[in-house]
């Protein structure tokens, strides 16, 4: 399974990279929403696992739009946030986000939602 990763805090993107990696998931980074966006489409990760709080457009809008990109149609899309509000998680789901996760995230979770989406493909085909 193939995760990008946006992020715009790098030793988070790396750390959270490395954690993906020992999961056994292939991962890319991107620390900006304009390298996301041009990563998305080469790429073509099965998650994005994106942080909200990002320099020049949120992640709500770059899910947003990336959710535009048909080859991006069964991707799943993770919010990884530092809001935990119910007014947050219900803006994620408005945005397209299959989940909202809050930072710190734990590996439990993360670990949990990972298998869960890969076992989700697998069953899929």
């Amino acid at each position: 399974m193939k995760v990008l990763i946006v992020e715009d805090n790098e030793a988070l993107a790396q750390t959270t990279g490395w954690i993906v990696e020992m999961l056994g998931y292939d991962y890319r980074l991107s620390l900006t929403p304009r390298d996301a966006m041009a990563a998305g489409p080469d790429y073509l990760p099965d998650v994005v696992l994106m942080d909200i709080g990002l320099p020049g457009m949120s992640g709500y809008d770059l899910c947003r739009e990336m959710r535009q990109y048909p080859a991006l149609a069964r991707t799943v899309f993770i919010a990884q946030t530092g809001w935990d509000e119910r007014e947050h998680g219900a803006q994620s789901e408005a945005a397209g986000f299959r989940h909202h996760l809050t930072k710190p995230v734990d590996l439990k979770t993360l670990e949990g939602v990972l298998n869960g989406i890969a076992e989700d493909m697998l069953a899929r085909g």
